[in-house]
């Protein structure tokens, strides 16, 4: 696993990482940004014992071209279904094609009482931590 951190910002699809050649990084690599709450441990219910802090994920970036100290890298690229333009041209063919995907996430029944408030900063810096997947 190689750890390094955003060194700068090129754009909202592209930044430069603080680790290249010399660290092991290979043209092709995937990176996941995160950021870490040291201010929101998590304790172990049973034990007691520090479980660690609790880790944002921001975005996953590949590595596109790598220098001896440092690498760019891209966002991850990926495919959206598009609807079809009319509504009754979508029901007759909605047999023949298919129907648009949505995926949705099932609910925990949770004792309200218990949930933590926790605010996830997902905006990109400078200094946000990488590491290799």
């Amino acid at each position: 696993m190689i750890t390094g951190k955003i060194a700068r910002i090129l754009s909202d699809e592209e930044v430069v990482l603080n680790v290249g050649d010399e660290d092991g990084v290979t043209e092709g690599m995937e990176f996941v940004i995160f950021s870490i709450s040291e201010a929101d441990r998590i304790i172990d219910p049973e034990t007691g014992a520090d479980l660690g802090a609790i880790e944002t994920t921001k975005g996953r970036v590949k590595v596109h071209h790598v220098q001896n100290k440092m690498s760019r890298a891209r966002t991850l690229t990926y495919q959206v279904q598009t609807p079809y333009p009319a509504e009754s041209f979508r029901l007759m063919v909605s047999g023949f094609l298919g129907d648009t995907v949505e995926t949705r996430r099932r609910k925990l029944q949770v004792a309200q009482d218990q949930v933590s408030e926790f605010h996830e900063d997902l905006v990109v810096r400078i200094g946000d931590n990488v590491r290799s997947v």
